[in-house]
């Protein structure tokens, strides 16, 4: 799991999205809900309609989305981008990022992100800043085994976006108004491959493959007010100890 992005934007594109929940009518047996202990989705079993989306959504959810070996431009989290480091298996494991201008790739990455604001509680809606081929935002997926198992979209940051989140409150500091480069919109890794290092292996891949320079500092990257486990990666990544002795994550709005 990771930060949630806040600020409505209107999509460039529309994008497939499973539907949660249907609205019961009167107290016909046919349409009691269940919801699934394994994904949380609220469905009817006796519909055809909710089983169909209910098992496109458990699967992408546990196990990742089924993804073609042509869609998108296989990066690597190294300064020799023309040599992948031996921890890469580019059989099984690899991160791509998506080209804005090619179709079938983004309407996968866009399921993708339906099932990560669905996790995330986040609007559907904020994918412009990845989907303009002329902006610096960009969506990069892990893949593994031929599923996209994880994902982080990046955005461009301007000046005066920046704030310092105090971890223990969750509060912002006042007054102060850090400049950072890029903010982490989400992050998602699918239930089944959590605890693999997926989200850092992600974080590092944008970071040297977002601008024309080499590499980002961690220090330019900030988040967009994360959720607990959002928060506890932050802490791991890019925090910093105040003299006060407080930890700050590096925030934007």
């Amino acid at each position: 799991m990771g930060p949630k992005y806040l600020q409505q934007k209107k999509s460039l594109r529309p994008s497939k999205r499973y539907i949660q929940s249907r609205l019961q009518i009167g107290g016909s047996h046919s349409n009691k809900l269940i919801k699934c202990q394994k994904c949380d989705m609220t469905y009817s079993p006796n519909n055809i309609d909710d089983t169909t989306a209910h098992k496109a959504f458990h699967e992408t959810y546990l196990k990742g989305k089924k993804w073609s070996k042509n869609w998108g431009i296989t990066v690597y989290a190294t300064l020799n981008q023309l040599t992948p480091p031996p921890s890469q298996n580019l059989q099984n494991d690899r991160i791509v990022m998506v080209r804005p201008d090619h179709q079938p790739e983004v309407n996968a990455t866009l399921e993708v992100m339906n099932i990560v604001n669905n996790e995330l509680h986040a609007p559907q809606d904020e994918n412009d800043f990845w989907l303009d081929e002329h902006s610096n935002g960009k969506a990069f997926l892990y893949i593994k085994d031929d599923r996209a198992v994880g994902a982080v979209t990046i955005e461009p940051l301007k000046q005066g976006r920046g704030r310092w989140m105090i971890y223990d409150s969750k509060k912002l500091v006042s007054n102060v108004i850090p400049n950072f480069e890029i903010g982490i919109s989400r992050i998602w890794v699918c239930k089944s491959q959590r605890g693999k290092n997926i989200a850092s292996k992600l974080l590092e891949a944008s970071r040297f493959n977002t601008t024309t320079r080499n590499v980002l500092p961690k220090s330019s990257i900030a988040w967009s007010q994360p959720t607990d486990d959002g928060g506890k990666l932050a802490l791991k990544y890019n925090s910093v100890r105040h003299k006060s002795g407080k930890i700050l994550l590096p925030c934007y709005i």
